[in-house]
């Protein structure tokens, strides 16, 4: 029989906070952290000032990391951050080298599209100073597997290193890759997950001209009020809302986590992947329903043993139409009082993290037996589900599904089950 992978360490930054127990709280409160940000995001230069920015966090603030202070990427930041969180919960500092050799740990962390807000900076310093000379920190701070090799470089870890850029898809990518080594025999534990930030005016303003990212609207109830520009499954949601953070698990094998003596925080029972081969930004509806039918095969388990299905909806009128017709046919008769939410329209779309932020999220869900919400939900006629709309919910909650879906049509699907499955 397999090993089994359990989850023992989890942590996120996201623009409700610093730490996950602050995210969580706001989540399930039913709280928004997006808002408007007119002096980072100069409305003169970006088509869109509504957006989940982390505060206090990152190069140049009070709370900056002094071990990597060289690097001004934030996304670098944000993701040693989440990972010394969850690598400090797991417990597994003081059984590095006497239980634990160094290189028996792997490390995959993800991201979208790395440095950007660094390549941005370092272009605009060159050109105000005239010279062809950019700063000798802008490779090594751009580059999308920093993240990965400043974690596994801050904890010491030698195991496996690994970066998915999968889009909006990354964090679960890693979370897969990441069982994948464990399962396979190359490590015992894993720091998985993924970390973003890529506020430039080239990316806000092509997510918005491509329709993706809602923009300025006229009479929009974001007006007066910011917090509610994303709005997952609505009748009036008009595109995602850009967001920043990192997400991160620390997973171990059973065998590990017995010899070790670590807590079991939930067990990821399940995962899968497949690619659409159909469009470079549109999702396929076939393709997302047999990923998701995928994960919960490889689980072991059935449709009716899924508790809740942790969406990725972006609030985009495709994809949340997309994952809605997915989730009808895959549960029958069922799909209609299975909770399905979307925490994006509280903390927004943190592209490439956002999958591992859910997931962190998830194995929370679990340990509380609450469902987080989707907020700012208004019914739409053709989006008939159980949205679990404005407030958290508690129920039992013994398996969840999660799923991420990335442009270039990358798909991945994950199956959390309680910790005490282990």
């Amino acid at each position: 029989m397999s090993d089994r992978i359990v989850v023992v360490g989890h942590a996120a930054v996201t623009c409700l906070g610093n730490d996950l127990d602050r995210t969580w709280q706001g989540l399930v409160a039913g709280k928004s952290g997006l808002a408007r940000h007119p002096d980072r995001l100069d409305p003169g230069c970006y088509l869109q000032d509504i957006a989940g920015l982390v505060e206090g966090v990152g190069p140049g603030t009070a709370e900056e990391d002094p071990a990597i202070n060289r690097l001004g990427s934030r996304f670098v930041h944000f993701g040693v951050r989440a990972a010394r969180q969850a690598w400090l919960e797991s417990g597994l500092e003081a059984k590095l080298d006497t239980d634990l050799p160094r290189s028996r740990v792997a490390v995959v962390v993800g991201s979208g599209l790395g440095g950007m807000d660094l390549y941005h900076a370092e272009s605009k310093r060159a050109a105000s100073r005239k010279s062809l000379a950019t700063g000798p920190y802008l490779l090594p701070g751009l580059i999308a597997n920093q993240a990965a090799g400043q974690v596994a470089q801050q904890l010491g870890l030698h195991g496996p290193s690994l970066c998915p850029a999968n889009a909006c898809a990354s964090g679960g990518h890693a979370i897969v890759f990441g069982a994948m080594l464990l399962r396979s025999g190359e490590a015992d534990v894993a720091v998985v997950g993924a970390t973003e930030s890529a506020f430039t005016p080239e990316i806000v303003n092509g997510f918005v001209t491509m329709k993706a990212l809602m923009g300025r609207k006229p009479n929009d109830r974001s007006n007066d009020d910011p917090s509610q520009a994303s709005r997952p499954f609505s009748s009036d949601r008009a595109g995602f809302l850009m967001a920043e953070g990192a997400g991160i698990l620390v997973l171990a094998t059973e065998s590990a986590v017995k010899r070790l003596g670590l807590t079991p925080l939930a067990t990821l029972l399940g995962w899968a992947t497949n690619s659409d081969g159909f469009h470079v930004a549109q999702p396929q509806p076939d393709r997302v329903r047999q990923c998701l039918e995928a994960a919960i095969a490889h689980a072991g388990v059935h449709p009716e043993h899924i508790d809740y299905y942790n969406a990725h909806g972006t609030s985009t009128t495709i994809n949340d139409r997309v994952e809605t017709d997915a989730v009808r046919r895959i549960f029958g008769d069922r799909a209609a009082t299975l909770p399905v939410s979307s925490i994006k329209g509280a903390i927004g779309h943190a592209l490439g993290a956002a999958p591992a932020i859910e997931a962190a999220v998830c194995v929370r869900a679990l340990r509380e037996q609450v469902v987080p919400p989707t907020v700012n939900y208004r019914p739409d006629p053709e989006l008939d589900l159980d949205y679990v709309p404005h407030e958290g919910r508690q129920v039992r909650l013994d398996r969840i599904l999660s799923a991420s879906f990335g442009f270039g049509g990358t798909n991945n699907a994950l199956v959390f089950g309680r910790g005490t499955d282990a």
